[in-house]
């Protein structure tokens, strides 16, 4: 999905990180990644398959630096990487469960970092070194 069309999901999105802390509350949380994957699914079960995107660069990347992240890979995960770049187009995906699994390893390891999206009710994880989540909600969310 390209930007424009993504920016219709009604998500928080954010230019800069530094728009986010301006505009919206914000937490930083220190995961782990199964404490990252069980909050993130958690959220994604709660607001519905529908209403959860993810940004994912890796298609953008240099060669090496994904074959540093190929290498990092499991059978499993490549074929579901080789499947998501037959629909790739941009860098906005539909949230599945098997590419929340690949996303959180991946800024686990700091090979990749990826923001998810949530707009039932809105938030947004921006991934960040040292385990760290930055979370984005609406000002005076409930």
């Amino acid at each position: 999905m390209q930007i424009e069309q993504f920016k219709e999901t009604g998500a928080i999105y954010l230019d800069k990180i530094q728009d986010g802390f301006d505009r919206c509350d914000w937490e930083e949380l220190t995961l782990p990644a199964g404490k990252a994957l069980g909050r993130l699914l958690e959220e994604w079960r709660h607001c519905g398959e529908e209403n959860a995107w993810a940004d994912f660069y890796y298609f953008t990347l240099p060669k090496e630096a994904k074959e540093k992240i190929r290498n990092m890979l499991s059978a499993e995960e490549l074929a579901f990487l080789a499947k998501l770049g037959k629909k790739a187009d941009g860098v906005f995906f539909p949230l599945k469960e098997e590419l929340l699994h690949l996303l959180v390893k991946l800024n686990d390891s700091e090979m990749l970092f990826s923001t998810v999206y949530f707009t039932n009710p809105k938030s947004t994880w921006w991934g960040n070194y040292g385990r760290t989540y930055i979370v984005f909600r609406e000002k005076d969310h409930k």
